[in-house]
């Protein structure tokens, strides 16, 4: 039977598929299907507080839970690469999402012991002000969490959000660090880098400006009789703002009173340039594409937006780092996206019940990291990954923890997690090859199954 083939069908119909058996997850903060199910659901009702804000940024009623880890290996047309999304809210005061990944087989840390490990890590925490160093950061103030006996630790990831302050004016970012450790106190520490947008999305928050009333980018006369219009006060803000335009170097802060949200402060898309879905931004970015000087003393005016000045290097004329530079450098090429809207998921309630729905929570903080720089563990190696809510200092365990689940009350301090029922950690394998892998150029794959195809037809009639 002869039979007619549209080939545009068929041309949509190769790159749509190829495309769909081809991605690896987008980084904005939600499980997408390409993770497939989840690896673990969280089973305990929060003790650090139930989020009831909707909004991407912030959080109300406290807020800091975990609900679902997804997991996936997959390449992103450059490397092989752990895709991770750990569903729920993490408050927006510097509460820390903790994460320890297991990936090399015989060797790890079944103990965080603080003196035996890198040392001002996240140190802004604790004390570091980024010239003088210290004994004390992120580890050490874990000092004797105890794993699973199946969990020797090789690598730490840390993530927490906030208001950041640069050049006496307040911003949203979440910031990342790294650290290796199996190599003692002298394994690297990486500052990774900050993302001043949630959802994945490139750009910075910005306040609207609210003297430009007529929102035409500047402020003037036209703003001063919209106002008298509106009963506006004309001494307030019309007045200070006068002659000012609407751009990335001078615009307008909210000053930070509980949270940046979504309601005050929008992305100003477009600003940064050369940027993606899920980029970190370090002082690579900002000394390239952000104009920025590593001399930066004037409130960011050098940069394309002041927010980059936050991520500069010490500066050598700045001792004391009065600047308030953070020198990230995102030398292990992580990518992250964090999206904290959830208001579903577990309860709120510090007395080890359980109550919610965690099982319909597919937003919260996602990562990326090639798997070189996690061991590189190889086709049908297992990768374990622990991660809990920590307190603002590191130093207070919360009862949100991956895997099983306590069932208790906030531990505090740091646990001892092998005196809890069933692992509190989870398990991906890596595959052989990456079930997922880049994603295909039309005019290699497509186009070359389309002319087989259209070459079959041709010969069968």
């Amino acid at each position: 039977m002869r039979r007619n083939l549209n080939l545009g069908a068929l041309v949509a119909c190769l790159a749509v598929g190829g495309s769909a058996l081809a991605q690896v997850p987008v980084i904005d903060g939600t499980a997408d299907g390409l993770y497939g199910l989840a690896l673990s659901t969280q089973n305990t009702s929060t003790g650090f507080g139930d989020n009831s804000s909707a909004d991407p940024i912030a959080t109300a009623n406290g807020g800091s839970e975990i609900n679902q880890v997804f997991a996936t290996v997959g390449n992103d047309g450059v490397e092989d690469r752990l895709y991770v999304t750990i569903t729920g809210n993490l408050e927006t005061n510097f509460n820390k999402l903790e994460i320890f990944i297991d990936s090399e087989a015989g060797v790890g840390q079944n103990e965080i012991v603080g003196s035996t490990l890198p040392t001002d890590v996240d140190g802004f925490c604790c004390g570091f002000n980024g010239v003088t160093a210290t004994t004390d950061g992120a580890l050490q103030r874990q000092d004797f969490l105890l794993f699973d006996a199946d969990f020797e630790a090789d690598y730490y990831l840390t993530f927490s959000n906030g208001s950041e302050e640069i050049g006496g004016t307040n911003f949203w970012a979440g910031s990342a660090h790294y650290a290796e450790l199996n190599n003692g106190p002298t394994g690297r520490n990486v500052r990774a880098g900050v993302i001043f947008a949630p959802q994945g999305i490139s750009d910075i928050l910005r306040a609207p400006n609210t003297a430009d009333i007529d929102q035409d980018i500047d402020v003037d006369i036209a703003d001063a009789l919209a106002g008298q219009r509106l009963g506006n006060d004309l001494n307030g803000d019309w007045s200070a703002q006068l002659g000012t335009d609407r751009t990335e170097a001078n615009d307008f802060f909210v000053p930070f009173d509980g949270g940046p949200n979504s309601a005050t402060q929008l992305p100003l898309a477009g600003v940064l340039p050369n940027t993606t879905p899920g980029q970190v931004f370090d002082q690579n970015y900002a000394l390239g594409d952000g104009g920025c000087t590593a001399d930066t003393t004037d409130g960011g005016a050098g940069c394309v937006a002041r927010e980059l000045e936050f991520l500069l290097p010490v500066d050598s004329n700045d001792p004391t780092n009065a600047l308030n530079h953070r020198d990230f450098d995102n030398e292990i090429r992580l990518e992250m996206a964090f999206d904290n809207s959830n208001v579903d998921g577990v309860e709120g309630a510090n007395d080890g019940s359980f109550a919610g729905d965690p099982e319909n929570v597919v937003t919260g903080f996602e990562f990326s990291i090639p798997l070189s720089e996690i061991g590189s563990p190889g086709a049908g190696d297992d990768i374990k990954i622990t991660t809990y809510v920590n307190g603002t200092a590191h130093d207070f365990a919360s009862n949100q923890f991956g895997g099983v689940g306590v069932l208790s009350a906030n531990p505090g301090g740091a646990p001892d997690l092998s005196t809890i029922a069933g692992d509190q950690f989870v398990t991906i394998t890596v595959p052989s090859p990456p079930a997922i892998g880049a994603v295909p150029e039309p005019g290699s794959v497509a186009l070359v199954a389309l002319a087989g195809l259209a070459l079959g037809v041709t010969r069968r009639r």
